[in-house]
């Protein structure tokens, strides 16, 4: 049980974290623009082709839906 005088108390892991944050508040590090338009072109593809591979993913389930019902396999929970 934690008594509440020792509240505020850090434990050394606590200081390590504080004490690496202060320097990431005092430098922080700069975006590379290479990566972010990298990570944003991949984000709009990939927003593009969503719909159509959740409309196949549906195809590839009602197809192997079918294909159990056709075989007498019970269906899986």
């Amino acid at each position: 049980m934690i008594d509440d005088g020792d509240r505020d108390a850090q434990t050394p892991a606590e200081e390590r974290l504080v004490r690496y944050l202060e320097g990431l508040r005092e430098d922080p590090p700069q975006p590379d623009e290479g990566l972010v338009v990298a990570v944003l072109n991949a984000a709009r593809w990939q927003a593009v082709v969503r719909p159509y591979l959740g409309a196949v993913g549906v195809l590839a389930g009602a197809v192997a839906q079918g294909a159990r019902m056709l075989m007498g396999t019970p269906p899986r929970r």
